[in-house]
């Protein structure tokens, strides 16, 4: 089986790539729930944020396909499925 994370350019492509998301966030109690769930990754929360909207608190702990069915939660565990989640996060966008 092939995983995503054999996908992911690297820290300097993410990073790139979430500059995107700086002027959407504006620090609302909505994004600092999301950021609080997800261990203060304010990379991912951003992301999140932007590209699911309204419905990443629901979206954070739903079984997804493109992660071999695991949650996005479940991503933070490993640096492995961390990458696993940005990659699929970059090809949402």
């Amino acid at each position: 089986m092939i995983e995503l994370e054999q996908y992911y350019k690297g820290q300097k492509s993410w990073e790139i790539f979430i500059e995107v998301f700086d002027y959407n966030w504006k620090n609302s109690e909505f994004q600092k729930t999301l950021l609080s769930k997800l261990d203060n990754r304010i990379d991912l929360a951003k992301a999140i944020d932007y590209i699911i909207g309204e419905t990443s608190l629901s979206w954070l702990n739903k079984n997804i396909p493109a992660l071999d069915n695991l949650t996005p939660l479940e991503c933070l565990k490993s640096e492995k499925l961390i990458n696993r989640l940005k990659v699929c996060l970059m090809r949402m966008h």
